[in-house]
């Protein structure tokens, strides 16, 4: 982990408020791995505004260009900061930070289900898989085509995917939760691997409950040092005993055992 800076190479739209932001620093990518973050400045020079930094997935890592990317949407002060940097512009972020996903090597099929902006953490890890030689069987929901043009980059990793969006305008109409409990059947013997909106991570992990299916969570949280000092975003964890205790999103995660997770 090192406080870094990092030229823009490309700050591009990708669709109504989606934006991928490309970032070189041999750093990052010589020591990230999939599922890891970094924390990012949302405002330049003396002006603290916002005060805390942002925590975004890593995206994608060219080793051959030393590029990172990080896949956003505009929503709030800093996200409106990060959109209106321009190529040539410097990048200060923390990273990589959070646990690495860890293979399961008792599993060659796995489901990767995500969720809106929850796809930007899987697709590292997807890519990871499929250089193993796994068999993998991607899952998407949105809400509307806003991510029509993030397609082009699940397409370079693989082609056994379904795409659902809420109202019909891109892929199926549906979400992904209905789908995976209509064909539960099917995936018996795969591990899901899942991110997105804790209404969805809930949902499938009351689908799963009492069926003895291998799932895991990469959380998303709102935090402030990303390094486990300030507490800010813990998450509360049943073991199989029923101990309950809190981890850290951002240093005992962000991957979590789905089905020990507790929503409140």
């Amino acid at each position: 982990m090192k406080i870094l800076n990092g030229e823009i190479l490309e700050n591009k739209k990708y669709g109504e408020n989606l934006f991928k932001i490309e970032v070189f620093s041999p750093y990052i990518c010589r020591n990230s791995r999939p599922g890891q973050f970094v924390n990012v400045r949302c405002n330049f020079g003396d002006v603290f505004d916002p005060l805390l930094r942002r925590p975004f997935s890593i995206y994608e890592i060219d080793t051959k260009f030393n590029v990172f990317s990080i896949l956003y949407i505009v929503r709030g002060k800093g996200t409106n900061f990060l959109s209106r940097l321009k190529k040539g512009d410097t990048l200060n972020f923390i990273g990589p930070l959070g646990e690495a996903f860890k293979i399961d090597e008792a599993f060659n099929n796995y489901v990767v289900v995500g969720g809106g902006i929850g796809v930007a953490p899987l697709c590292l890890i997807v890519k990871k898989l499929v250089e193993m030689g796994k068999n993998i069987f991607f899952i998407a929901g949105f809400k509307d085509n806003a991510f029509y043009m993030w397609e082009r980059d699940l397409i370079k990793i693989l082609r056994n995917y379904k795409i659902f969006t809420e109202d019909g305008s891109f892929g199926e109409k549906g979400i992904p939760v209905n789908y995976i409990r209509d064909n539960l059947q099917d995936f018996f013997n795969y591990k899901f691997i899942c991110c997105g909106p804790k209404e969805m991570l809930e949902a499938l992990q009351e689908i799963f409950k009492n069926k003895k299916i291998s799932a895991i969570a990469v959380m998303e949280e709102r935090m402030a040092c990303g390094f486990g000092v300030c507490m800010g975003c813990v998450v509360k964890i049943s073991d199989p005993k029923g101990n309950v205790e809190y981890k850290k999103v951002c240093s005992d995660g962000p991957i979590f055992n789905l089905m020990e997770v507790i929503f409140e």
